[in-house]
Formats: structure tokens, sequence, C-alpha cells
């Protein structure tokens, strides 16, 4: 029995997610991405959802073959619109039930039971459009192949059956439902209306004459629900006493299906937001050709590895410009140390790194053309901070306080992304700080990716990779942002770039002797 479009089992859609951002985002900007993702989506409150990795190989096989038949933009389009209009229908009805509750006459009134019946007339209609729709379009997933064969069943059931068939019934009586309404001194009477004379269509005729042509419709839609005055439900309760058969069959209904809409079926339209959110956000980025692909996730992998990938975050800004970069580790390798010039794209390849990690962990696909990764429990960071001066702490000192209770947590199912670490101190003691730190990563067996100055880092042993970020060959100051397995070459390019920028002792000593 289909139970979630995100999860296969109540059992899985029932575990505790966690509604605090995670501490790693800030680090990898995965804080400004799913902003950007849940920007225009707040009200489905999906935020626990990116907030919780998966463990789980098959739960993420089951979200990545989803996303997968929505990529066809038809499907996607029918979708999403039965997600808003349900989500619309649900929300009334919340006001509306709220409303039928109440002891107060302008609230508890045939209008608003009016407005039941109706949105139980949409409710029946996106149902119907939607098994239509689902029809027409090949599914290939578990997940939509489970709901459609849910939705036949729900449509098949005399409950559905019973219920449809009662609204249309309403709705043809409720339309045959005609009165006449005489105002004066005063004092409103009601009585059926019985063939009379329509003066809207004489006064029409009457006016037709001054008509020149078309003009333009000046006729507004009011978003405002509407409301019925003491008056108003006054008039509708002469006429309900006119229409007593049709009214309390109204009644009825309404005492009846007050609460209509399927559980499971509203639980799909928020959910499958989670989908349609990253769709859209991605979008922009494949139409300026930018690769994006659903990773192969296994646990303790031997070989990981991503063709073409990209920090996520940045290319929102670079967009066709953005510089994609590989990367491979065989088994025993789990330590990538990241060298190269400042400014050469170290951190943001170590950022994208965590990046397509912790997006693969939800069943989203990931920059890159091609990936293999590994499941992992957390991705813990190490990025600089500005100094707290209410701890009393010095940088360095701080420094490594964050780095003893990231290796006490951590295991070696864990993801340590540290960035630049050590450079408050002399280079003496940071390599030996830095050998300290890498013995630990080695003992804990956790994957990692260590962006430093310290080339001896990359010789730790046979569980290290070395990348290195590589300049233009013809201009050593200009960046190329590609980032290269290669040994350290212990090259900063620093006096190039001084001399670009006339900062060199040279020149400095030049311009103070003018």
């Amino acid at each position: 029995m289909f139970y979630s479009i995100l999860f296969k089992t109540k059992e899985q859609h029932e575990q505790k997610r966690c509604t605090d951002e995670p501490d790693c985002f800030k680090d990898l900007n995965l804080n400004q991405i799913f902003n950007q993702v849940l920007k225009n989506k707040k009200e489905f409150k999906l935020e626990s959802l990116f907030y919780t990795p998966l463990q789980d190989v098959e739960i993420i096989s089951y979200r990545q073959e989803v996303m997968h038949d929505l990529e066809n933009e038809k499907l996607r389009r029918i979708i999403s619109n039965f997600s808003k209009n349900i989500y619309n229908i649900d929300k009334n009805m919340i006001k509306i039930t709220e409303a039928l509750t109440s002891k107060k006459s302008y609230e508890n009134n045939y209008l608003t039971r009016g407005m039941l019946l109706n949105c139980a007339e949409k409710y029946c209609t996106e149902i119907n459009n939607l098994v239509d729709g689902l029809k027409e379009n090949k599914l290939h997933s578990e997940g939509l192949n489970s709901f459609a064969e849910y939705l036949l069943d729900y449509i098949e059931s005399d409950t559905f059956k019973e219920f449809y068939s009662h609204v249309i019934r309403l709705q043809n009586q409720l339309s045959t439902v005609e009165y006449c309404m005489y105002i004066k001194n005063g004092t409103i009477r009601v009585r059926k209306y019985e063939g009379e004379i329509d003066y809207s269509q004489k006064l029409l005729k009457c006016f037709e004459k001054f008509r020149q042509g078309e003009v333009k419709d000046y006729h507004k839609k009011l978003d405002e629900e509407p409301i019925a005055t003491h008056v108003e439900a006054e008039v509708l309760n002469m006429v309900a006493s006119l229409y007593k058969d049709i009214f309390t069959d109204l009644n009825i209904f309404c005492e009846k299906y007050m609460y209509f809409i399927d559980n499971t079926i509203s639980r799909f339209a928020c959910e499958i937001q989670f989908y349609l959110s990253w769709l859209e956000y991605i979008l922009p980025l494949r139409q300026v050709g930018l690769p994006f692909n659903y990773p192969k996730l296994v646990d303790n992998a031997e070989h990981i590895y991503v063709r073409e990938g990209f920090d996520l975050a940045l290319a929102f800004i670079t967009r066709e410009n953005t510089v994609t970069n590989d990367f491979i580790l065989n088994t025993p390798e789990r330590i990538m140390v990241v060298t190269g010039p400042n400014q050469g794209g170290k951190t943001t390849f170590a950022r994208a790194f965590g990046q397509m990690h912790w997006l693969a962990s939800l069943g989203l696909c990931i920059p890159g053309s091609e990936a293999t990764l590994n499941i992992f429990d957390n991705i813990f960071t190490h990025f600089a901070r500005e100094e707290d001066l209410s701890s009393l702490n010095g940088k360095l000192q701080d420094d490594l306080i964050r780095l003893h209770d990231l290796l006490k947590k951590a295991t070696n199912r864990s993801i340590i992304i540290v960035n630049e670490i050590f450079s408050s101190t002399t280079l003496s003691d940071a390599l030996v700080l830095g050998q300290y730190m890498m013995d630990a990563i080695s003992k804990i067996g956790a994957i990692a990716v260590v962006v430093t100055f310290l080339d001896k880092l990359a010789y730790h042993g046979e569980e290290t990779v070395s990348m290195v970020s590589i300049v233009n060959e013809s201009d050593p100051t200009e960046r190329t942002y590609k980032i290269i397995r290669k040994p350290p070459d212990g090259l900063a390019y620093a006096i190039h770039i001084a001399n670009k920028y006339n900062l060199t002792y040279e020149q400095i000593c030049r311009r103070l002797k003018k």
C-alpha cells in the first residue's frame, strides 16, 4: 500500500528528522542553496527533508527514480498543478471547517456550506484530471507507479464514488435554484422565481443604442473569499426555506464530508514539492549547459569519483563560466590534500565535495556528469572563524578545540572537510600539528578533504592523495580554478601577483624614492 512519495514504508516516513540547520551548512554554502530552493515553498514546510541525509541506499534509489520521472516536463507540469491546487483546497478547507463549527451566523451559514461543496467539486476534478494525466505518461519509478495505483483504487472505491455522485447531484440541484427578492422600506421578501421580467436584460437593451463599439474590460477579479453579512445570511436562509429538500441535502453533505480530503493524497501533494523545488532550482543551470547526474551511492566504497563536479552556490553567480573539476579515490586512498596558490579554487573544490555528498544523500541529482559516492553518517567541517573575544582563546587554541571536538565525533563513515587550518602559527608548529591531525583522520578511517598551505601533508601515507590548484602556464597570475591530481609543487606564485600590481620590494622602494 502506497504511503509516501519520499519513503517506501510508513515506518521509514515516521523516523525522526533533523529540524535545525546542520552545522556544516554555513561552511559548505548549503544554507545559500536551500534558502533559494525553499524561498517560494515555505508553506510546504520542507526544511527537515533537506536537513536530514539518508543512509539507506534503498530509499535514496526510490527518490532518484521519482525525480528521474519528473524530468518529463509534461508530467512535471501536471503534477505541479495538482500539488498547488490540492494545497489551496486543503488550506481553504481549514478555514471552512473552522467556520462550520462556529456559533457565529456570519461564519456558519449556507454560503460557507456552498464553499465546502465547491471545494469538494474542485477536489474531485483534480483527482480525475491527475488520473488521466498519469495514464498519458509512462512512469518508471516505483513511487509514482504505486501512487498511480493508489489513485485508481481510490476513485474506484465505493466511498469516493458515493462522495463524487453526491457532489454532482447537489451541484445540479443548486443550479436549478431561482428566486426573486423584493426590497421595500427596509424589508426584504424572498419567493421562488415564476417567470418575472428580467430587468437587467431590459436595461442592457435600453442602453444598447449608446454603444459605440467594443471597449476595454475593466472587470477585476477579487482575491478575497466571499463573506455573508447578517442580511445576506438571512436571505440565504429564506431561499433555503423555499427549497427545503435541496438545502437539507446540502446540510447532510456538509455534516458527512466536513473532512473529505484523503490524507495520503494530501501528503503526496505536499511531499512532491521536495522534487519539484529542486528541479525548478537547477533548471537555469541546465539551460546554460551545466551537467547534473544521479550518482551511485554505496557503503564503504572502494572507488568513489565525480566527473565535472562544481560548487552549486557559486555556479548561480558564474553560470556558463563555471569551472568543473574531477576527483577519484581508490582504496586505500581516503584523504585528499589540496594545495596550490591562493584564490586558486581550493576552498571551492572542498565545498563542492561536501555539497555533492549531501545532495546525493537526499536522493537528488547532483552537479557533475557521472559519480559514485559514499554513504556517510555526518559531514564535519573546520573552516576559519572570527575570534570570539568572550572566550579569551587565541585563534590557534580555538582551532585546536574545534578540531578536537570534530575528531571526537567523527567515525569511519563520516566525511571531514578541513580548510586552511593552523594558519595563525609558525610553519614548523603548523607542520607538527598538521601531522598529528592527519594521523588522527587516518586512524578514524573517514573520507576527508584537507585544504592547506602545508605541502608535506600530501605525503602523509598511502591513504593520502595530492590535489593541486593550477595556474595558466603562460601567465602565472591567472588562475584556471582547475584542481588536478599531481604532487604538490610548492609554488604560491605570490611574486607574480605582486609584480602584476607593482607591489614587489623593488617597485615599492622605487616609488618611495620619488
